[in-house]
């Protein structure tokens, strides 16, 4: 990799994600597999199997929704909007060659733009600046029919295949490639380094450059489940570590080189709201070494594994969630009623049973697998009949126009990102929770949360160098079996830069681990007075006293900051317990919508499950005549209708 600074060039990008590109698992999709019309119950049984399709094909059926600034400016699109090619033709137009030479010098450090040069940058940048006005116009796209008309939609898209342009007919799986950008330590993570480097829309600065997530999107025309919506975005990530070897060459590195140094080392797979993540030796491959992704049908969300019963599929409930999680405002983490009210665990509710259950197909091909012990004796078992289909990469222009290639796209991404970056979400916008298509946060907001992230990252820098400091200076004196009771002279040097106003000076003292900030001050001024000669002032002593004593208000999350297991003397012991709350902050602030926004924080950190669904249950054991049970005939009956039997098939 030619780059000094050890990014992936185009190439190199492209060469890994062919690599590990998944083959999918789905349903056949067969115009007369048909999900139940409309009238009925809410959510059904049998749904439609829509494969991965080109962004086009939603695109040129798609009305262009425009933001009230937009509107502001020309109220006549409301009712007369443009198509989205003479929105995009008519800002490349106004895009003046000063304003790209601009833009070109600007964003010529960027990780995103290594290895292009010439027209290819500059295209590349014209194609940045063409997303952010539009993000500045766009607020939605919307298909011809209105949401949850799942048979009309059903029997539109196969309408809408036969007769649109080739590129809109393509079954298109799209890939991108991130790469992490420094290791956030005391070396090389201060304010001024980080602020040189052109922060990607992933968040902070603490992923080193050999470690690399693979994303591969998929897009769907519409998704027929609970809130069923207009286009879907569901996604993979694979999380890589690169041979550090290979990032230090500094030159073009063959193929073969680069494949051999890439180690996987997980996997996270997109399940409505959140999703499941396994160590890559767990997950199912095929005996060439490509994940396996079994897509259910109506939802398209993605899971590791065929499986009888189905899986259970969770769905936020709006003003009920809203409900069930307002006393978390109050009691914070603390138990209070016989449970935790912690606002950032959202309420699910989950009832087992075929109306809400993803099922996913059994692979036509089970002895096409890298483990053999991973071998599913009842997938082996399913009827012909009943069996799923597979999708699998394929590269050259043949690809994606029969019943089982998909192409991989790896270049424009255009649509896929300004999903990400600008929050334009697909589908109708209805003031229904739940019932819009997909989007990722919208620029106001990422820029915000970045912020915010940047903040905790500066504060997180400090506590480590206090730390740091701290420990050298007992390490010192530990011949004199110092007592941690006794003065330490030390610790009004090393804990200066943790002062709330050093830190406010800084921008380094976020509102959400303020109280976290005080309460470790508190703490240490018990016994160690020295930390601060001359005393805090006034105004702190009240801010640190109110954290050790919030009285009446005890119960509620802003009555105080934490509080130790044990009543320690021993300064590091806060020191460290500020750290690991700064951190939890940090990670849990980089979770929301991170399919979207940070695929190296790609479900919550504390746990490496299978599962985010909440009241899982438990397993279950299975034997072949169960298989009785799958229904694959698309046929109404009257027991079928009452959901007496899971239509798997």
């Amino acid at each position: 990799m030619p780059d000094v600074r050890g990014f992936l060039l185009p190439d190199e990008k492209r060469a890994l994600l062919r690599r590990f590109a998944p083959v999918l698992i789905l349903f056949p999709e067969d115009r007369h597999l048909a999900p139940y019309p409309e009238e009925g119950d809410a959510i059904y049984t049998v749904r439609g199997s829509y494969h991965p399709r080109a962004v086009e094909l939603f695109l040129d059926l798609a009305r262009v929704r425009y933001n009230w600034r937009a509107l502001w400016r020309a109220p006549w699109l409301a009712f007369f909007p443009r198509s989205y090619t003479s929105e995009i033709e008519a800002i490349q137009t106004a895009i003046t060659p000063q304003e790209l030479d601009q833009a070109a010098a600007l964003y010529k450090s960027d990780p995103h733009y290594v290895g292009l040069q010439g027209e290819a940058y500059r295209s590349a940048i014209r194609s940045r600046l063409t997303q952010e006005r539009l993000g500045d116009r766009l607020h939605s796209l919307d298909l011809p029919l209105n949401r949850s008309k799942n048979l009309k939609h059903w029997k539109a898209y196969f309408d809408y295949l036969e007769r649109l342009r080739p590129a809109a007919q393509r079954s298109v799986v799209y890939g991108r490639l991130m790469q992490g950008l420094v290791t956030l330590n005391a070396e090389v993570a201060s304010t001024n380094e980080t602020e040189q480097l052109p922060l990607s829309s992933f968040g902070p600065v603490d992923v080193s450059r050999t470690r690399i997530a693979l994303q591969y999107w998929f897009h769907y025309y519409y998704d027929d489940w609970a809130n069923r919506h207009e286009g879907d975005l569901e996604s993979i990530t694979l999380l890589l570590d690169l041979d550090e070897a290979l990032i230090r060459r500094a030159q073009l590195v063959p193929e073969d080189e680069l494949l051999a140094g890439a180690t996987v080392l997980e996997a996270g797979y997109s399940s409505h709201e959140d999703g499941y993540r396994r160590r890559w030796g767990d997950v199912q491959q095929t005996a060439e070494g490509r994940p396996i992704v079994y897509v259910a049908r109506g939802s398209s969300a993605s899971y590791f594994e065929w499986r009888i019963e189905g899986y259970p599929a969770s769905a936020r409930v709006g003003l009920v969630e809203k409900i069930v999680t307002f006393p978390g405002m109050f009691f914070g983490a603390r138990r209070f009623l016989g449970r935790r009210w912690d606002a950032q665990y959202f309420a699910r509710f989950i009832a087992r049973g075929p109306k809400n259950t993803d099922w996913v197909a059994a692979d036509p091909r089970p002895d096409d697998r890298l483990q053999p012990e991973m071998d599913n004796i009842l997938e082996r078992s399913v009827l012909d009949e009943c069996q799923g289909v597979r999708r699998v990469p394929k590269f050259d222009s043949s690809a994606g126009f029969d019943s089982a290639t998909y192409y991989l796209e790896t270049d424009d991404l255009f649509w896929v990102e300004m999903s990400q970056e600008y929050g334009v979400h697909w589908g109708e916008d209805s003031p229904f929770p739940g019932t819009q298509g997909p989007r990722g946060l919208q620029k106001s907001e990422r820029n915000k949360k970045a912020a915010h992230i940047d903040q905790l990252v500066r504060l997180e820098v400090r506590i480590e160098r206090a730390l740091d400091a701290i420990e050298q200076a007992l390490r010192q004196v530990s011949e004199r079996k110092l007592a941690v009771t006794n003065a330490i002279p030390q610790l009004d040097q090393a804990l200066r830069p943790l002062r709330p106003a050093a830190l406010d000076a800084d921008d380094a003292l976020p509102r959400s681990v303020r109280s976290f900030v005080y309460t470790m001050w508190a703490w240490i001024l018990r016994v160690h007075p020295e930390a601060w000669p001359g005393g805090p002032g006034l105004i702190n002593r009240w801010r640190f006293a109110r954290s050790l004593r919030p009285g009446i208000f005890s119960i509620f999350a802003w009555g105080g900051g934490f509080q130790p297991l044990l009543d320690r003397q021993d300064p590091l012991y806060h020191i460290k317990t500020l750290l690991a709350r700064v951190r939890q902050t940090r990670y849990e602030t980089q979770h929301p919508g991170s399919k979207w926004d940070n695929p190296f924080s790609w479900v919550r950190h504390t746990c490496i499950a299978d599962s985010f669904y909440y009241g899982r249950q438990p397993k279950q054991s299975f034997a072949k005549s169960d298989l009785q049970l799958i229904d694959c005939e698309d046929v109404i009956t009257s027991s079928n209708m009452k959901g007496s039997h899971p239509r798997s098939g």
